[in-house]
């Protein structure tokens, strides 16, 4: 589903993944365009536990995809939930204000560094979920390009010749990304924006 222009008043037919995809394309737009990362993680959250629960509706195979999921396959089941609310701490503390307040906590510290692996792991996960229906749109092919040079040491060989061809491009220009996808969404035929899933 291509992502809707918003108008005053309107009744749209939107899926649950048709909502996970519209807040996690509106996520990395705000990530380059360096706005509030409250926000970018909010939403970004909010459409990983879409995804996340299609995995469990659709009985999808764990692998290294759900590296944030309750029931990841990297975690011992005695600390899945110290680990669940680890992972969800902040996200949990942005969504629900009872059980903070009720304790005393006004606060938190984010660190907002977080939300670029929240968004690759969405990213990813999204991929799994709609196969070879995956639409790879500017936002999801730039926000890989930007990881891949601000964290290199995570990819192997493969990875890292993948994106050679941006070498010379800081991880800190923010702006040069977001202009670049700008770009792209105006002139759709200079991509091909149809990718089948890994």
């Amino acid at each position: 589903m291509t992502p809707v222009l918003f108008r005053a008043s309107m009744k749209i037919n939107v899926s649950k993944i048709a909502a996970a995809k519209s807040q996690l394309l509106e996520a990395i737009n705000l990530f380059f365009e360096e706005r509030d990362p409250i926000s970018i993680h909010t939403l970004t959250c909010a459409a990983l536990q879409i995804l996340h629960d299609h995995f469990d509706d659709v009985g999808q195979v764990w692998d290294h995809n759900l590296i944030f999921h309750y029931d990841s396959i990297y975690i011992k089941d005695e600390y899945r939930k110290e680990y669940a609310e680890h992972v969800h701490k902040v996200r949990n503390f942005f969504k629900h204000a009872d059980r903070d307040l009720k304790a005393g906590k006004t606060s938190i510290v984010f660190n907002t560094e977080e939300n670029a692996f929240y968004i690759l792991e969405a990213v990813r996960c999204l991929s799994i979920i709609e196969g070879s229906k995956y639409v790879f749109h500017p936002e999801f092919g730039f926000f890989i390009y930007w990881y891949s040079l601000k964290y290199p040491n995570h990819l192997n060989d493969q990875g890292k010749m993948s994106f050679i061809k941006l070498k010379n491009i800081s991880p800190d220009n923010y702006k040069y990304f977001h202009d670049e996808i700008v770009y792209l969404k105006a002139n759709p035929d200079l991509m091909q924006y149809e990718h089948k899933a890994e």
